[in-house]
């Protein structure tokens, strides 16, 4: 993931549009991986074997990563947010 760090206005609609980006790619692989992890447990169920219990987890802890890596950005996407209000309602304030 990139690392996000400007300033200016421009730079922060830039953080946020490429956040923005991250967060559908990362949401797009998340749903893959729920159809993949609800087909692997499905086997596993059926078949109860090794190989059908480690591809499950395997699946599972993709899931989870990519759960990870949506929760840091969204976190990010909101300090970026409250920067931007919070510099919104000083120039607001200063132009009274």
């Amino acid at each position: 993931m990139t690392k996000f760090g400007r300033d200016s206005v421009s730079d922060i609609s830039a953080d946020i549009e490429e956040l923005t980006n991250f967060i559908n790619d990362q949401s797009s692989e998340q749903k893959i991986l729920i159809i993949q992890f609800k087909s692997a447990m499905n086997r596993f169920a059926s078949e109860r074997s090794l190989d059908s219990c480690l591809e499950a987890l395997n699946v599972c802890m993709q899931l989870t990563n990519t759960r990870r890596r949506l929760l840091e950005s969204y976190q990010r996407y909101s300090r970026l947010l409250e920067k931007e209000i919070t510099r919104i309602n000083r120039e607001s304030i200063q132009k009274k």
